[in-house]
């Protein structure tokens, strides 16, 4: 149980504060942003003793977002039910709440997702990682890999599900479940 309650240490001492930074941006209150840190560090440690995350700050971050989001409608449903709000304040509020809405996790890790993407392409066998590469990133058709590199559209089509799959599965953390 003391082990448990390191990690957890652990997991707050190194992301308290910028999660509580990140929280604090949008919902622009002290103690709604340290609630909704709180939540969203037990909900990232909770799901780590059930999986292994790649990147518990992207899950975290991710929590933070739809805990804002919620956070943030709620507060709008309340001021429209019992607060008269001008429409200055209003738009503020909307303005946050399209903000959260358009976050795009992957613009913030682009540089780990950069860095994930070239190490799973590195340990591909060589033929894969070639047509994958020559696919998307030199935009070449299936059917010109295949002459290129004297092989069958099907493949082509094999050697590219097969590094899609393997780069699903290691890029897990920064997709958007649906």
């Amino acid at each position: 149980m003391k082990q448990v309650a390191q990690h957890f240490d652990q997991l707050f001492k190194e992301y308290h504060q910028q999660s509580f930074l990140f929280a604090k941006s949008f919902v622009h209150i002290d103690a709604a942003a340290e609630d909704i840190t709180a939540d969203s560090l037990l909900a990232t440690w909770e799901r780590m003793q059930v999986e292994t995350l790649l990147s518990p700050k992207c899950f975290l971050l991710r929590v933070i977002k739809n805990k804002a989001l919620d956070y943030l409608k709620h507060q709008r449903i309340h001021r429209q039910l019992i607060e008269p709000l001008d429409n200055c304040d209003e738009r503020e509020l909307q303005l946050r709440i399209d903000g959260l809405n358009e976050l795009n996790e992957g613009r913030i890790f682009f540089k780990e997702i950069q860095k994930i993407t070239a190490q799973t392409l590195e340990q591909m066998p060589t033929k894969t990682r070639e047509v994958f590469e020559l696919s998307r990133h030199q935009y070449i058709s299936g059917k010109e890999i295949a002459q290129q590199m004297g092989i069958s559209v099907k493949g082509v089509e094999y050697h590219i599900t097969k590094a899609l799959k393997v780069l699903t599965v290691n890029l897990k953390d920064y997709t958007v479940a649906s």
